[in-house]
C-alpha cells in the first residue's frame, strides 16, 4: 500500500506531466496561429508583388513580340546594305581607277592641219559614302522594385512563444526537482524512517 507521501508524489507528478502537455498544446496552437498569420501575410505579399509585376510583364511581352522582331528585321536590312557597300569597296580596291580613251589633238602638221590621236586617261573611281545608320536596340522595360517579404515580425513572435514555453517547462521541472530534493532533506517528507 502506498503511503501518503508516495500518493502525493504520484499526484504531483501526474499534475506536472499534464501541465507540460497542456503547455505543449498551447505552444503548438500558438505556433499554428502564427503559421496561419504568416501564410496570410505571405499570400498578400505575393498578390501585391504579382499586381506590381503585371504591367512589367505586359511591357515585356510587347517588347519580345513587337519591338525585338522589328529591331531584328531592321538589323538584317542594315547588314545587307553594309555587305553591299563592302562589296563595292572591295571592287574599288581591286581596281581603283577607270580607264577612258579619248581622241584629242596631239599636234599639228607642217601645213597647219591638226593631228589627232587616242589618249588613255585613268580617272580614280569615286568612293561612295555609306549613309545608313545602324538600328538601335530598343530599351528593355525595367522591372519594378519589389521589397523583400519582412519575416522579422513573425520570427520575433515565434521566438517569444518558444522562449515562454521553454521558461514555463523549465520552471515546472525546477519545481518538481525542488519538491524531490526537499523530500530528501526533510525527514518528515521522506519514506518511513527506521
Amino acid at each position: 500500500m502506498a503511503t501518503l507521501p508516495q500518493f502525493k508524489q504520484r499526484q504531483i507528478a501526474r499534475r506536472s506531466t499534464s501541465d507540460i502537455e497542456r503547455l505543449a498544446k498551447q505552444y503548438q496552437s500558438s505556433v499554428d496561429a502564427l503559421t496561419g498569420e504568416y501564410q496570410t501575410a505571405f499570400t498578400g505579399y505575393q498578390a501585391d508583388a504579382a499586381a506590381k509585376m503585371k504591367p512589367f510583364e505586359a511591357q515585356m511581352a510587347t517588347y519580345k513580340e513587337s519591338l525585338l522582331p522589328t529591331y531584328e528585321a531592321q538589323k538584317v536590312a542594315y547588314q545587307a546594305k553594309l555587305d553591299d557597300y563592302n562589296k563595292v569597296l572591295a571592287e574599288i580596291e581591286k581596281n581603283p581607277v577607270t580607264e577612258r580613251t579619248e581622241r584629242v589633238v596631239t599636234g599639228k602638221t607642217w601645213y597647219g592641219k591638226k593631228e589627232y590621236g587616242n589618249v588613255t586617261f585613268y580617272d580614280p573611281r569615286p568612293i561612295p559614302k555609306f549613309t545608313e545608320t545602324a538600328p538601335e536596340l530598343p530599351a528593355a522595360p525595367m522591372a519594378p522594385e519589389i521589397e523583400q517579404f519582412d519575416e522579422g515580425e513573425f520570427g520575433t513572435k515565434r521566438a517569444a512563444a518558444e522562449s515562454t514555453f521553454k521558461r514555463e517547462v523549465g520552471e515546472r521541472k525546477a519545481a518538481k526537482i525542488g519538491a524531490v530534493s526537499r523530500k530528501m532533506t526533510r525527514p518528515l517528507l521522506s519514506k518511513e524512517q527506521a
